[in-house]
């Protein structure tokens, strides 16, 4: 193949208009209503929420609170919302057009994705400079090509859920890890990529340790200076969000809420309902129960008694009004969590290989199906397509789609292995780390950020693949 950085430069380029045409199509197409009349078709459940964080940061800043302390609970990741807010800061955008049903204003949201895709494909212009000093050209436009266009991760840029900033910060920090420079001022700016990463999405939290062993078995000394240049930033951003709650509620607590209890709320619960062969209602009385003999003596300044008809833990959570009673609460469910787990080891080993068995199905039609089949939705809870006959008729096809995914990336691995077995290793447990943090949830939607480092893999297994058919054809 005759390729050179110029075609490579216009495969971005295009790949990032074609991007932006998608957001102008979905957003002319679903910046309304549902049949309710009042749930935004793009904005809803997770993405409504760190806009309605956002709008609720403006307001306290516009009202003379201090940004540092503006914002409520950290339920879920922290950054987006205030990408949001700042978002419709500078752009003047009402994000709210009635406080009273919370229904979403229309109108101005094209320039937050065409921001996205910016910065997405400016990432993937970054990860090519490094690569191609470090791959040969054909593998380098594999990569690049699979970045730019492969579906599953080309759709959230059109799309107000958090990936594509994900991806990009991914993409940053691959870029300079590629780069073999390891001045202290690349360790720092590494370390402070993995701290946004984490407040980005909470799944990033604990990236750093794998990124730290990367550098743990570098040839090159000092190992742990290296490391604490890391750690130091990143910890810097951590520190920062913790003395914003702190601030703001007495509090100091970095974790997102969300991370305490969800283990419990997706997971353990339906564990302790199929091990004691009982509905979910039932397994959900019992705990409130429980929860309510734990509040009785740990919390013991609320009244017990209003909490005693709420119909399950995560309710009793959401009705403890005092956020730093609230927090302490998630934390008995946390525990709770490991606990179930831990008395059903079986039935728990059972279900985590079946949550990372649908984990890793790729879903490269997620972001339309969930416009498209919400808009006639009376809810505000995503999920009718889940149920539909056309997601099944789906299934196949996305199954098989994964499978070649996996077949070339897996070729890949063992080529590039063969060549450097420290990049391919920490590619590997790299994409290892989401499931161990995710995998067990079954999410297909959280598997995605494993993509970015698949693709150094999907890049030299094709390259591989078409040298063996250029091959066969020439001794033919």
């Amino acid at each position: 193949m005759n390729i050179n950085k110029k075609a490579v430069i216009s495969i971005i380029f295009i790949a990032f208009i074609t991007s932006c045409l998608l957001s102008y199509y979905f957003v002319n197409l679903y910046d309304g209503y549902n049949v309710n009349g009042v749930t935004h078709i793009m904005l809803k459940e997770e993405t409504f929420y760190h806009w309605y964080e956002a709008a609720k940061i403006i307001e306290q800043i516009k009202s003379g609170k201090s940004a540092f302390i503006a914002g409520g609970e950290v339920f879920t990741k922290p950054l987006p919302q205030r990408l949001v807010a700042l978002y419709a800061y500078i752009t003047d955008l009402e994000i709210i057009e009635n406080w009273q049903n919370l229904k979403i204003n229309l109108g101005g949201k094209l320039p937050f994705l065409l921001i996205q895709s910016t910065i997405y494909y400016l990432a993937v212009f970054v990860l090519f400079k490094q690569i191609i000093n470090y791959f040969s050209k054909e593998i380098s436009f594999f990569i690049i090509l699979f970045l730019c266009f492969e579906p599953t991760i080309f759709q959230y840029h059109s799309s107000f859920w958090t990936e594509s900033f994900y991806f990009s910060i991914q993409l940053f920090i691959l870029a300079i890890i590629l780069n073999q420079n390891n001045s202290y001022k690349n360790l720092i700016i590494i370390g402070l990529l993995l701290g946004l990463l984490f407040i980005q999405r909470s799944v990033g939290i604990f990236y750093i340790v794998v990124v730290s062993l990367y550098y743990l078995f570098d040839k090159d000394k000092p190992k742990f200076k290296k490391i604490l240049f890391l750690l130091i930033p990143y910890l810097v951003i951590c520190i920062f969000l913790g003395l914003h709650n702190y601030k703001r509620v007495g509090v100091f607590y970095m974790m997102p809420t969300e991370g305490k209890y969800g283990m419990y709320k997706y997971f353990a619960k339906n564990i302790l309902a199929e091990a004691n062969n009982v509905p979910i209602s039932e397994v959900n009385r019992s705990e409130v129960n429980k929860s309510l003999i734990w509040m009785k003596k740990n919390l013991p300044n609320l009244d017990h008694e209003k909490y005693i008809h709420i119909n399950s833990p995560y309710e009793v959570g959401l009705s403890i009004l005092n956020e730093e009673e609230r927090i302490k609460f998630w934390g008995y469910l946390n525990k709770r969590a490991y606990q179930i787990l831990v008395g059903s080891p079986f039935l728990t080993l059972k279900k985590t290989i079946s949550g990372f068995m649908h984990f890793s199905v790729l879903n490269p039609s997620f972001v339309y199906y969930d416009y498209e089949y919400f808009k006639n939705f009376s809810s505000s809870i995503i999920g009718d397509f889940s149920f539909s006959e056309q997601h099944k008729k789906i299934i196949p096809l996305r199954i098989i789609y994964t499978s070649i995914i996996f077949l070339i990336c897996f070729i890949g691995f063992v080529s590039l292995y063969k060549k450097n077995s420290k990049l391919a290793l920490f590619l590997l447990f790299s994409v290892i780390y989401y499931y161990v943090i995710t995998g067990w949830y079954g999410k297909t939607r959280l598997f995605a950020p494993c993509l970015i480092y698949l693709s150094i893999f999907f890049g030299h297994g094709l390259n591989y693949c078409i040298n063996k058919l250029n091959n066969k054809k020439q001794i033919e």
